[in-house]
């Protein structure tokens, strides 16, 4: 019987299998190879990775998961008991070799948090294997003119690609959304000064239904004339929204303002 799902945790506990499966495959794990595993829950996903020879390091912030968990696996995991957005990243890393992966059903309720952490950590995982929204997916891998600044992000650090689209039903309890499973392979060596490129788009999304150019001249990082010349060096029209640009557009744009 699987426990009570908490609201305050963001649970809905994955219970078919074969979503298990393609998330585990989609990792590509090595004999050995650290796993960091967010939000183990009741253990489902984590005896997969196990099998597959990981070696697991589970941070679970629910206390009471936590004994059923130590008896389910014993040492065969570190399980820490912690909020991952409270644990020291220099605490946590410390347990996690160089080229480690990130594997797990998260807690939509920190998606883009977590996502922007392990982006951004100075020892990146080498992959990020991710149960998140469908919603939040179709964002993630978005291409102009549907583009946001969580498009814009994960491309910038990543090649983002989807596995599978998952099914309410594969969640006990059931929840009123769709999910996806996503990949992430974070770009390594990194552009330089990508955090940058991140506050220029933040800049460009601040207001939808304005132009690009009109929203950096109101964050005073350029004039509105300054910004329909940029454009028009990199081909795109002087009304063009921020929805409108590439990733390579940003980075592009970035430099020249």
């Amino acid at each position: 019987m699987l426990p009570r799902a908490k609201k305050n945790y963001g649970q809905n506990f994955l219970v078919d299998a074969g979503v298990v499966r393609k998330i585990v495959e989609a990792a590509e794990i090595r004999p050995g190879e650290s796993v960091l595993e967010v939000g183990p829950g009741t253990g489902t996903l984590t005896e997969a990775l196990v099998a597959a020879g990981a070696k697991v390091v589970a941070v679970e912030a629910d206390h009471d998961l936590i004994p059923a968990l130590r008896e389910k696996f014993g040492d065969s995991i570190e399980l820490i008991e912690s909020d991952i957005q409270s644990l020291a990243s220099a605490r946590l890393l410390l347990t996690l070799s160089f080229g480690y992966k990130l594997v797990a059903n998260i807690p939509y309720n920190i998606t883009s948090v977590l996502i922007r952490r392990f982006l951004t950590e100075q020892n990146p995982p080498s992959r990020l294997v991710l149960m998140v929204q469908r919603e939040v997916a179709d964002r993630m891998l978005a291409e102009p003119p549907d583009m946001s600044l969580l498009s814009v992000a994960c491309q910038l650090y990543a090649d983002v690609s989807r596995i599978a689209n998952v099914p309410a039903g594969a969640f006990r309890p059931i929840p009123k959304v769709d999910s996806a499973v996503v990949r992430l392979d974070p770009r390594l060596p990194r552009p330089d000064d990508l955090e940058s490129v991140i506050r220029f788009a933040k800049a460009g999304f601040s207001s939808r239904r304005k132009q690009l150019h009109h929203n950096l001249s109101d964050a005073g990082l350029t004039s509105s004339a300054k910004a329909k010349l940029a454009l028009a060096s990199l081909g795109l029209p002087p009304t063009a929204r921020a929805e409108n640009l590439t990733v390579h557009n940003w980075m592009e744009l970035s430099s020249l303002i």
